[in-house]
């Protein structure tokens, strides 16, 4: 069943894992194993579309993977943080978007700051697109899917109707779920090690040290990130896990700060808190966690796959 957006995201923001995937699920994004048509330089824009607007939304990205024919992100949505922003600010973040067009009313705002107070059901609006998780992924779909079809000298849908959204809702849900995205190269075998996976914030992070203008940084203490890991022990545990799905016997020991930080016991267990791949629920969390959700949307349960 499919439900409406609105029962989907929350107004009030949220952490949430996101995908979108290309129209019958061709390889747009990169090289097409039958016909070997390459499209992989659109991965780069899609990574970095995705930098540009999470500094211009009320975002924080928390992780990333963009394959040959879908991508996935986690990120939080604060409508709440556009709140603070000026009037100018709120301005110049759409205009980079949408630039301005020569004597239009949105010139004239920009130029003129006193007809603002004039005109607060525009600003209202503007606000509240800027906090809003669909017009994120609508700024982030729609200019990839025209620079592919002006390359391809072509008309059409290059993505599926509609992104998939879940909601995460506790911090080891959130964690697996980051681990979960970023060996999403590995899975589908066009990578062996997490430094060889081009275009996933785990590699960012492991290998740059400017990240923190688009990518959550794990030493933030203001934003808990999988438990408060560090990013040592998030990419030991992303090794870890790789290891325990390729292997009967992962070759590293199974992280001690994991079961510290989150009382999980076991790497069994853990390796269970993991999205399963081709399986989809609309929030992800313990099962009390998933009840409280349910109640809160005024419904009795929650279809889940999880085994927790």
């Amino acid at each position: 069943m499919t439900y409406p957006r609105a029962h989907l995201l929350d107004p009030n923001g949220g952490t949430y894992h996101l995908t979108s995937r290309c129209v019958r699920r061709s390889y747009l994004c990169g090289i097409n194993p039958d016909n070997g048509y390459n499209f992989d330089h659109r991965r780069q824009w899609i990574e970095d579309r995705i930098h540009l607007l999470s500094k211009i939304f009320a975002v924080d990205l928390l992780g990333y993977a963009v394959m040959s024919n879908h991508y996935h992100l986690i990120l939080t949505i604060d409508p709440a943080r556009v709140s603070s922003w000026n009037d100018e600010t709120v301005l110049e973040k759409w205009h980079s978007l949408f630039p301005k067009q020569q004597n239009s009313r949105a010139s004239t705002l920009k130029n003129e700051p006193q007809s603002i107070e004039f005109d607060t059901h525009q600003m209202a609006t503007l606000r509240e697109r800027l906090g809003s998780l669909s017009w994120f992924m609508r700024c982030l779909n729609e200019p990839i899917a025209r620079l592919a079809n002006k390359e391809d000298e072509c008309k059409g849908r290059f993505w599926e109707g509609r992104f998939k959204s879940q909601l995460i809702l506790d911090e080891v849900s959130l964690l697996a779920c980051m681990v979960y995205v970023d060996l999403n190269p590995m899975r589908a075998d066009i990578a062996t090690r997490v430094s060889d996976a081009h275009h996933t914030s785990a590699k960012k992070r492991a290998l740059e040290t400017n990240v923190d203008a688009y990518l959550v940084s794990f030493n933030r203490p203001e934003v808990l990130v999988g438990c408060g890991y560090s990013l040592r022990e998030y990419l030991s545990l992303l090794e870890w896990t790789l290891e325990a799905q390729q292997s009967i016997r992962p070759t590293r020991a199974y992280p001690t700060t994991l079961q510290k930080k989150t009382g999980i016991l076991g790497g069994k267990a853990w390796l269970l808190q993991l999205p399963q791949p081709g399986k989809w629920q609309r929030a992800l969390g313990s099962r009390q966690a998933l009840r409280a959700y349910a109640k809160s949307i005024g419904q009795s349960w929650i279809k889940t796959s999880a085994r927790k």
